[in-house]
């Protein structure tokens, strides 16, 4: 497969309305037929071509509508937190346990001025843009500039598996299209050639349809395999398109590898959930030191923290800090 990588990352859109929904989570055991669909949004896992190929595809919809309703975002906001966020649940569905993560961080110089998402191995994923709302720009007719709002910079991807430290890769942003810098990723942090196909599609209702598609090599697979995925990376159709036709992630995984012997071994449902709370909040603060937790109790109306990724607010009283000053000292 060629260092570059095919890559496709595409939205159509006209304006958003904020929805509201959940999933719950489930895992399969069994194998998976291609028409077996729980319904909402989930993750799919599969081998092929003699287990030279691996491969993920989800759908993400209910979950990108959530992020839009809590953050408020705009139609590229939104488009562009939808597809990282798609990615890190791909990446993150081969997690060991559910408390492991993998995080992106993107850094860049254009109107979104970075973003950052969180996926964990339950299947959850959170995240934000530093700037929620933005000029809406065309590509072309019907297909949102993401490359533009993102810019130039970097991405930073985290995996945490629970152990002392952290893997912690970073790359150059390729294009900002995430598809492609996700790609980009894959092979010059991990060295794994890798296709990943990501698609928002929106209309004045707002979100219709969201998910994602990445196809890896393993690394017995020979140069054979990596030129068939090659051409059919080539001829694939857009996936907002086959969202919008009702392909399901086990059938996008068969459209695109054509594999008869596919073999589907999870379903794990997705969904958008945040991990923040009081006590979270509150090691946060100690955290700050001495002095600075000083100047913060000098303050006669507490303190408001927000959380970056659901928007919740947590006040703390005078008192409350200067009590957490007091243990902070005693210590």
């Amino acid at each position: 497969m060629k260092n570059n990588n095919r890559s496709q990352d595409e939205s159509e859109t006209n304006n958003l309305k904020n929805n509201q929904t959940t999933s719950d989570e489930k895992q399969h055991a069994s194998l998976i037929t291609a028409d077996q669909d729980p319904g909402g949004d989930y993750i799919v896992r599969a081998t092929a071509l003699d287990n030279t190929v691996r491969a993920f595809a989800c759908r993400t919809s209910l979950t990108c509508r959530e992020a839009t309703r809590i953050h408020n975002l705009s139609p590229v906001a939104a488009t562009a937190l939808g597809r990282l966020m798609s990615g890190l649940l791909m990446m993150a569905h081969d997690l060991k346990g559910d408390q492991e993560s993998v995080s992106a961080l993107i850094k860049s110089n254009g109107p979104l001025q970075g973003m950052t998402a969180v996926a964990t191995g339950a299947g959850t994923v959170r995240g934000f843009v530093n700037q929620p709302v933005v000029e809406t720009t065309y590509a072309r007719p019907g297909k949102l500039d993401i490359g533009a709002a993102v810019g130039e910079g970097t991405l930073r991807v985290i995996r945490d598996g629970g152990l002392k430290e952290p893997y912690i890769g970073q790359v150059n942003l390729l294009s900002g299209e995430i598809a492609e810098d996700l790609a980009g990723y894959f092979y010059q942090s991990e060295q794994i050639p890798t296709v990943v196909s990501l698609g928002v599609l929106l209309d004045k209702n707002g979100i219709q349809h969201a998910g994602g598609l990445m196809v890896q090599l393993m690394p017995d697979a020979g140069d054979d395999i990596a030129a068939y995925l090659e051409n059919r990376a080539a001829g694939f159709p857009e996936l907002t398109f086959l969202l919008q036709e009702g392909f399901n992630p086990q059938q996008l995984i068969d459209l695109f590898i054509g594999d008869p012997n596919m073999t589907c071994h999870s379903l794990k449902s997705c969904g958008y959930a945040c991990t923040c709370s009081r006590e979270r909040m509150i090691r946060n603060l100690t955290a700050l030191g001495v002095i600075e937790m000083k100047e913060l109790a000098d303050d006669p109306d507490g303190i408001e923290l927000n959380c970056h990724f659901c928007s919740k607010t947590y006040q703390f009283a005078q008192s409350e800090i200067r009590n957490l000053l007091t243990a902070m000292q005693d210590r």
